[in-house]
């Protein structure tokens, strides 16, 4: 997974544990603070899961970077330290109807700080399948399995990619020991 982190506090401790964080799970990270140059982010924004903003003080670069993911329809989340007002603008934002499902406030105090990253995390795992085919995958087959294929699509009158997404999204769901790894993917202490 892709995550754009931006906070314009790079030396803030809540900065540093977020990214430490994220690093720990095996993300990769983008826009982190070692390059906050105004409009880095444009051209990564297109090959990113979703946008993390530390939100204690906005600036106009988080703006952009929020308005432009949202745009491109990522998901993003805004930390706000516990007692501190959101902006009026993110507020103004998830008013929204299409994007207060898009557009994530979360309240943290430091010592919650990781249960809040991995709770946006996993919902972005539990996405609706449908939206994530965009990996493309090379798979040889014999002979066999090519004639298995196309006599058992040609029966069930599918592609045989769908056919076969179908049958593996199957196996992915009633493998137990796959979602109790998914349950505490994000909450592994690395």
């Amino acid at each position: 997974m892709k995550i754009y982190f931006y906070s314009n506090q790079r030396d803030s401790a809540e900065t540093k544990a977020i990214n430490s964080y994220l690093k720990k799970l095996g993300l990769e990270i983008l826009g982190d603070e070692s390059s906050q140059a105004a409009g880095s982010g444009e051209n990564t924004l297109h090959k990113i899961d979703a946008l993390v903003v530390e939100a204690k003080k906005l600036d106009a670069q988080a703006g952009y970077l929020i308005a432009l993911s949202l745009s491109l329809g990522k998901d993003v989340l805004c930390l706000l330290p516990q007692g501190k007002e959101a902006d009026e603008a993110l507020l103004t934002l998830q008013k929204d109807k299409t994007l207060v499902k898009k557009l994530h406030l979360a309240y943290y105090q430091s010592a919650d700080l990781a249960n809040v990253l991995s709770d946006f995390l996993e919902s972005l795992d539990n996405a609706d399948l449908n939206e994530l085919f965009n990996i493309k995958y090379t798979l040889r087959v014999s002979r066999r399995i090519n004639d298995y294929l196309n006599w058992k699509t040609g029966q069930v009158a599918r592609p045989k990619a769908d056919w076969l997404r179908d049958q593996i999204k199957g196996i992915l769901d009633s493998d137990q020991g796959y979602q109790n790894y998914l349950k505490g993917k994000y909450r592994q202490d690395k």
